[in-house]
Protein backbone atom coordinates (compact mmCIF):
# COMPACT_ATOMS: atom_id res chain seq x y z
CA UNK A 1 0.00 0.00 0.00
CA UNK A 2 1.58 3.28 -1.15
CA UNK A 3 1.05 6.95 -0.50
CA UNK A 4 -2.14 8.74 -1.48
CA UNK A 5 -3.10 12.37 -2.13
CA UNK A 6 -6.21 14.42 -1.55
CA UNK A 7 -6.61 17.41 -3.87
CA UNK A 8 -9.21 20.06 -3.17
CA UNK A 9 -9.99 22.76 -5.75
CA UNK A 10 -11.70 25.78 -4.22
CA UNK A 11 -13.32 28.95 -5.45
CA UNK A 12 -12.43 31.55 -2.86
CA UNK A 13 -14.87 34.14 -1.60
CA UNK A 14 -12.77 36.46 0.53
CA UNK A 15 -9.18 35.52 -0.40
CA UNK A 16 -7.53 37.14 2.62
CA UNK A 17 -10.04 35.55 4.98
CA UNK A 18 -9.44 32.16 3.34
CA UNK A 19 -5.67 32.47 3.73
CA UNK A 20 -6.00 33.47 7.38
CA UNK A 21 -8.39 30.57 8.01
CA UNK A 22 -5.93 28.10 6.47
CA UNK A 23 -2.97 29.45 8.45
CA UNK A 24 -4.82 29.78 11.76
CA UNK A 25 -7.21 26.81 11.70
CA UNK A 26 -6.42 24.28 8.99
CA UNK A 27 -2.63 23.98 9.25
CA UNK A 28 -2.55 23.32 13.02
CA UNK A 29 -5.34 20.76 12.68
CA UNK A 30 -3.75 19.04 9.67
CA UNK A 31 -0.43 18.68 11.50
CA UNK A 32 -2.20 16.54 14.10
CA UNK A 33 -3.66 14.07 11.59
CA UNK A 34 -2.13 10.59 11.84
CA UNK A 35 -0.42 9.50 8.64
CA UNK A 36 0.00 12.91 7.02
CA UNK A 37 3.28 13.22 5.10
CA UNK A 38 3.04 16.70 3.56
CA UNK A 39 0.52 19.41 2.77
CA UNK A 40 0.41 22.42 0.45
CA UNK A 41 -2.19 25.17 0.26
CA UNK A 42 -2.00 27.34 -2.83
CA UNK A 43 -3.86 30.56 -3.67
CA UNK A 44 -4.29 32.44 -6.93
CA UNK A 45 -5.29 35.84 -5.59
CA UNK A 46 -5.96 37.33 -9.04
CA UNK A 47 -8.51 34.65 -10.00
CA UNK A 48 -9.89 33.81 -6.55
CA UNK A 49 -8.94 30.15 -6.74
CA UNK A 50 -7.22 27.86 -4.30
CA UNK A 51 -5.80 24.38 -4.26
CA UNK A 52 -5.04 22.18 -1.27
CA UNK A 53 -2.87 19.09 -1.71
CA UNK A 54 -2.30 16.71 1.18
CA UNK A 55 -0.08 13.63 0.95
CA UNK A 56 -0.78 10.61 3.17
CA UNK A 57 1.28 7.54 4.02
CA UNK A 58 -1.63 5.26 3.06
CA UNK A 59 -5.12 5.29 1.62
CA UNK A 60 -6.47 4.29 5.04
CA UNK A 61 -4.87 7.34 6.69
CA UNK A 62 -6.25 9.62 3.98
CA UNK A 63 -9.76 8.23 4.29
CA UNK A 64 -9.67 8.39 8.09
CA UNK A 65 -8.97 12.13 7.88
CA UNK A 66 -11.66 12.70 5.24
CA UNK A 67 -14.38 13.70 7.71
CA UNK A 68 -12.15 16.44 9.17
CA UNK A 69 -11.39 17.81 5.70
CA UNK A 70 -15.07 17.93 4.77
CA UNK A 71 -15.96 19.68 8.03
CA UNK A 72 -13.21 22.27 7.48
CA UNK A 73 -14.60 22.93 4.00
CA UNK A 74 -18.09 23.48 5.45
CA UNK A 75 -16.68 25.90 8.05
CA UNK A 76 -14.87 27.90 5.37
CA UNK A 77 -18.08 28.15 3.33
CA UNK A 78 -20.05 29.39 6.34
CA UNK A 79 -17.36 31.99 7.03
CA UNK A 80 -17.45 33.29 3.43
CA UNK A 81 -13.83 32.33 2.82
CA UNK A 82 -14.75 29.64 0.27
CA UNK A 83 -17.62 29.63 -2.21
CA UNK A 84 -17.27 26.07 -3.49
CA UNK A 85 -14.93 23.10 -3.22
CA UNK A 86 -14.35 19.93 -5.23
CA UNK A 87 -12.46 17.00 -3.71
CA UNK A 88 -10.41 14.41 -5.62
CA UNK A 89 -8.47 11.41 -4.30
CA UNK A 90 -5.38 9.97 -5.97
CA UNK A 91 -2.76 7.28 -5.56
CA UNK A 92 0.78 8.69 -5.58
CA UNK A 93 2.59 6.74 -8.31
CA UNK A 94 5.93 8.60 -8.25
CA UNK A 95 7.66 11.26 -6.16
CA UNK A 96 11.11 12.63 -5.31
Amino acid sequence: MGMHARVMHVELGDVDRAISFVRDQIVPSARQQPGIVAAYWLADRANGRGLAVTIWESEDAMLAADAAAREASRSEKKDGAVESAALELYEVVAHF
